[in-house]
């Protein structure tokens, strides 16, 4: 996906339980203190990979995270990637229901505090393993405060 933000936290995408129960698996992708954080958890507690830098400074960017098993891999630009892995013996994602991109209703109870606000920016160019590519607009089942983004 490509994304641009001008807020240091929010909520890029999430996929999980809703509402999240304690050790309920999940995937999710933010900004945190304009850091970019990938998080999954697969039952046996959450990997977090975290990209360090600025990236709330209403730029472009471009960032790809793949997730085979217990590893993950952030890759972010021309920063490189940083990679990851999951405690324990769980390797099987296991969600169902919506997923979410830039933020959803009562962010914090869905998230379990993990993320309190939505993106304040945007997103383009969203593609789901390698060869899926989402029409953010036409595909979406719901969507508040959405707008057209300019370049």
């Amino acid at each position: 996906m490509r994304f641009k933000s001008t807020s240091a936290d929010g909520l890029l995408l999430w996929r999980g339980s809703s509402p999240m129960r304690a050790n309920g698996d999940f995937l999710s992708l933010g900004l945190q203190d304009g850091a970019l954080m990938f998080s999954y958890e697969l039952g046996s507690g959450a990997a977090v990979i975290l990209m360090n830098g600025t990236f709330s400074d209403g730029k472009w960017h471009r960032v790809k995270v793949v997730r085979d098993g217990q590893f993950g891999k952030l890759t972010v630009d021309d920063y490189g990637a940083t990679t990851g892995r999951s405690p324990g013996k769980m390797r099987q994602l296991n969600i169902n229901g919506e997923l979410y991109i830039g933020g959803m209703k009562e962010i914090a109870l869905h998230t379990s505090r993990r993320y309190l606000a939505g993106l304040v920016g945007c997103v383009s160019h969203f593609t789901l393993s390698t060869d899926y590519h989402v029409s953010l607009v036409e595909d979406a089942a719901d969507g508040k405060n959405i707008n057209t983004c300019t370049n």
